[in-house]
């Protein structure tokens, strides 16, 4: 071996005792310490995360290169954590069959690149048949596998597109149990957050929506467990009152209010419904946010 590879070598891995190279150490599972999130070490959790509902579908048909770019793209940005659709039949089809399939196929990919998963196990059920159960479990079994997961059970459980059951908390609450303990996971939203261990917030998305976030730090008191502004208003190439929004410095405004109120905080955009790279408006409006949150 020269001693210019043997150089190069040793700047890209280091020894342990015994003569094995040691891997770099990726995302370690998530805990929750009171109303925050930690890392394994203690340190705790900067949730930054972004819509990217349509990964798990790109992966399930052959888009896999298209995956890694995106997160490659996300890890860049200093995201931390990407939402994901396990199932859904409205913006893309994606059985819960190829859903439980790809799932571990992106949640390996999104490891290597130093990101979480927020996967979201039901959507669209008033649309797809599916066995709620075993769906769950199957989809809480995958994830415990991944230390780079939490899991959020619903994705506005009542919404029109839901099924009836999914609308009932006391279910909801049935569903999360069947999550691996240790697995963070979430109800889907401020009414039925009793069973799980962290809480997913669509805050209102009013004319004055980023003063809208500052409310979740009531929520924050009130339950007592971490907080995440999950699905707020989105960016858009065009403004669109009470769906989406083009101004830069609302999307600071509102970051800014997320850091303050305490609670987690995710991008969402337009073009994050289906796992495209933001356009140059929505581009702008993730960076005002990311410097709102000081990142």
């Amino acid at each position: 071996m020269s001693r210019r590879f043997l150089a190069a070598f040793l700047l890209a891995a280091w020894l342990v005792p015994g003569g094995v190279v040691a891997q770099p150490v990726g995302p370690t599972r998530l805990q929750v310490s009171g109303t925050r999130f930690v890392k394994a070490d203690g340190a705790a959790f900067e949730w930054r995360g972004i819509t990217a509902f349509r990964l798990v579908e790109m992966a399930a048909h052959g888009r896999e290169q298209d995956v890694d770019a995106y997160l490659r793209w996300a890890a860049s940005k200093k995201l931390t954590l990407v939402r994901v659709l396990a199932m859904a039949d409205v913006l893309f089809q994606l059985s819960p069959a190829d859903g439980q399939h790809a799932l571990p196929r992106v949640l390996d990919m999104a490891r290597t690149h130093g990101l979480y998963v927020e996967v979201v196990a039901l959507a669209d059920t008033a649309r797809i048949p599916v066995d709620f159960p075993r769906h769950v479990k199957a989809i809480g079994e995958i994830c415990a596998r991944f230390p780079n997961t939490v899991v959020e059970i619903a994705n506005e459980p009542v919404h029109p597109t839901q099924a009836k059951a999914i609308h009932d908390p006391a279910f909801l609450t049935s569903l999360a149990r069947l999550i691996p303990s240790g697995v963070p996971v979430a109800l889907g939203s401020t009414d039925t957050s009793a069973g799980g261990t962290y809480v997913t917030w669509h805050a209102p998305r009013s004319s004055n929506w980023p003063a809208e976030i500052a409310h979740g730090a009531r929520l924050v008191a009130q339950f007592k467990k971490p907080v995440v502004s999950d699905e707020p208003m989105g960016a858009g190439d065009t403004h669109d009152p009470g769906r989406r929004d083009n101004v830069p410095d609302r999307f600071r405004q509102s970051a800014a209010a997320s850091r303050a109120a305490g609670i987690g905080a995710t991008f969402h955009y337009e073009g994050g419904l289906h796992a495209k790279l933001p356009t140059a408006t929505e581009l702008a409006c993730l960076d005002a946010w990311l410097a709102g949150l000081g990142a």
